[in-house]
């Protein structure tokens, strides 16, 4: 049996809750207000015909709103809070409600159905609202939503059997690979209902796109591309990091092998395509930059090659939302616990770094090193609630992100309940066991599990691969314990009464990036510096109080230009950690901080604070070093990150 989230109610609670909350009071419970594209009834009576216009289609808001309701759903359930709950019921209802006699729910209007050309937004956006239904359904457990989703999976098929090869004729505009996401939700209901017929659809359209090249840049996934390490990854960020997880899902449900290698090699080649912060270099191509990107020129593939990750490059919110449910997945199939490292990393680097502490804004683009976060320099880079000036995707897209990485708190396997990701929060199980679970993490490394109720539960602990060590005390004492790999598992069950301590403790390191400077980090937090910055108003929405684009540029006179300075074994040369005096919302600044020996511009050796890279809107996170290079050469050491060395 492979992990599974572990079935129960969470309920939020410190650093958590709030952030939630400012998620309610922002985008998440707002961007229907503010945004059209997010508020028309697309899936209900504000269908639509099958049209392309320029460069867009008429099945950008489907994807928009889709994505929104996922995001408005699961913070409404997570939260428990009444009106967003309503809300969440509004809209399932209305989406049952318009419901086709022949199960069809989608974007388009009774003659615009699975028009398969040259764009095709039908089965991307059935993938968004079917998503939706899921995330309902499983907090829930309504059978009439069950119900319609198997009436509009059956409809889905049989049109899909009909239309014949998708892929046939090249996508133009990406509609056709966000289509094969279709599969994320088949898979659910095949596993459901066992419907053979849902994983045989998504076998074929897996394969049909294996079989024809694209015109628009989404061939990443291709098993040939896969397959052949010379073959870098160069698509669209959001559409390679959305379907990377599709091989792992195909292998989940037929156990061919070569679904599941597709997989790891694709998770190579990512590898390469990562920012320091965790997300994928994606502006909006991996393979190419947004200096260079001409969106009409249909000969672009003949620039893109490798990417070349620096500190400076953008990365896509909605590549760092797809990436998440990647790992969900690959933690569930391949049993793996790294994946949980990897998850925490990029939401907590990439994925905080590019919203601001309000929840009222996000960067479309974010970057490890962002020194002016205005449209001057791309419309992409500067914080708004919509980004509408250059795609809605991100701002929706952004609402899945928390709530989903929230939802990992606790898994199951073989009746183990694990920790998987320590947050603040209480989880009452199935059984009547309630965790209550203390903690300022990632904010701090101590972790506190008191339960109460009924029953009992073998209890298992995710230790992060960055602790070099740790301390456990189970009702004070010490207690004996199995680890095996990142898993530690107690000995004896846990019930009401007892008391569950950790205290990891991890080092401060530093980590190198691609172009020779290096990065602070702590634990699972990668350190900035934080740059103070002016904000200038570009335009007010209306629809909800508090939300505009907004640009920000560094303080007159601000300073960012620091070497660090190291010791011979490569370590930070006076470095210690800090934390804050009384409480507060860490992501408004009152947060631990690292301090570093550096030298200033003019060589001149300060204390360097440096803080969490989500507590910053302007930043410089990477820097060069300077060490002994004497004493370097000396010792020949390949654990010493000292590029001299």
């Amino acid at each position: 049996m492979s992990y599974q989230q572990a079935k129960g109610r969470l309920t939020p609670r410190g650093w958590l809750l709030e952030h939630l909350r400012r998620d309610a009071r922002g985008i998440t419970g707002n961007l229907d207000r503010i945004f059209p594209d997010a508020g028309g009834d697309i899936f209900g009576k504000d269908k639509v015909e099958h049209q392309e216009k320029g460069y867009w289609s008429s099945w950008w808001p489907g994807e928009v709103r889709g994505n929104w309701m996922e995001g408005l759903v699961r913070l409404a359930f997570l939260l428990d809070d009444k009106e967003l709950k309503l809300r969440a019921d509004a809209i399932v209802d209305g989406i049952l409600e318009n419901q086709a006699p022949d199960g069809y729910i989608g974007i388009y209007r009774e003659g615009s159905r699975y028009i398969v050309t040259r764009r095709f937004g039908e089965l991307w956006t059935q993938s968004r609202v079917m998503r939706t239904l899921l995330v309902y359904y499983s907090h829930t457990g309504q059978s009439r939503i069950l119900d319609a989703l198997v009436r509009m999976a059956d409809n889905i098929v049989a049109n899909m059997r009909a239309a014949g090869s998708l892929f046939a004729i090249p996508d133009e505009d990406g509609s056709k690979g966000h289509s094969l996401m279709i599969i994320d939700g088949l898979s659910q209901l095949y596993f459901l209902t066992g419907n053979d017929s849902y994983r045989d659809l998504c076998v074929r359209l897996y394969e049909d796109y294996c079989a024809h090249p694209s015109q628009f840049i989404q061939d990443d996934l291709r098993t040939e591309n896969l397959m052949d390490p010379k073959v870098p990854f160069v698509g669209h960020g959001p559409h390679t990091c959305e379907m990377l997880r599709l091989p792992l899902l195909l292998y989940r449900m037929t156990g061919e092998k070569t679904y599941r290698e597709a997989f790891l090699r694709g998770l190579d080649k990512l590898q390469k395509n990562l920012v320091l912060s965790g997300s994928c270099k994606s502006d909006e191509f991996i393979g190419t930059f947004q200096s260079t990107l001409v969106m009409e020129n249909d000969d672009r593939a003949s620039i893109f090659g490798g990417s070349i990750p620096l500190p400076s490059v953008g990365y896509e919110y909605c590549s760092t939302t797809e990436l998440l449910f990647d790992y969900i997945q690959a933690q569930y199939l391949l049993e793996d616990s790294s994946f949980a490292d990897r998850l925490e990393w990029l939401v907590y680097n990439s994925g905080l770094a590019s919203k601001h502490p309000s929840g009222k804004m996000i960067q479309y683009l974010g970057a490890d090193n962002m020194y002016d976060a205005s449209a001057a320099v791309n419309p992409r880079f500067d914080y708004s609630p919509t980004h509408d000036d250059a795609a809605g995707c991100c701002a929706a897209n952004s609402a899945r992100l928390m709530p989903a990485f929230a939802e990992q708190a606790f898994l199951r396997k073989d009746g183990v309940l694990l920790a998987n990701l320590y947050l603040p929060v209480d989880f009452r199980t199935e059984n009547g066991l309630t965790v209550h679970e203390t903690t300022s993490y990632p904010f701090g490394y101590t972790v506190s599990f008191r339960f109460s109720g009924r029953g009992g539960t073998k209890f298992a602990l995710r230790i992060p691969k960055y602790a070099k060590s740790f301390t456990l005390r189970v009702n004070g004492e010490a207690v004996k314990y199995m680890m095996d790999g990142q898993i530690l598992t107690l000995a004896r069950n846990v019930r009401s009464g007892t008391v569950v301590e950790l205290e990891l403790k991890p080092d401060i390191g530093l980590t190198r990036a691609n172009d020779g400077t290096f990065a602070v980090t702590y634990g699972t937090l990668l350190f900035s510096r934080d740059i103070p910055a002016v904000r200038r108003v570009q335009r007010r929405y209306t629809g909800a109080k508090g939300f505009a684009d907004s640009d920000f540029t560094p303080a007159p006179h601000e300073n960012w230009d620091y070497v660090l300075l190291t010791n011979p074994d490569g370590t930070c040369a006076e470095a210690s950690v800090r934390y804050p005096d009384g409480d507060g919302y860490p992501l408004d600044g009152n947060c631990l901080s690292v301090h570093v020996r550096a030298l200033d511009r003019y060589a001149y050796p300060v204390d360097l604070a440096l803080v969490p890279i989500g507590v910053t809107t302007l930043r410089r996170t990477t820097f060069p070093i300077l060490c002994d290079k004497d004493e370097i050469y000396k010792r020949r050491d390949e654990s010493c990150t000292c590029p001299n060395g």
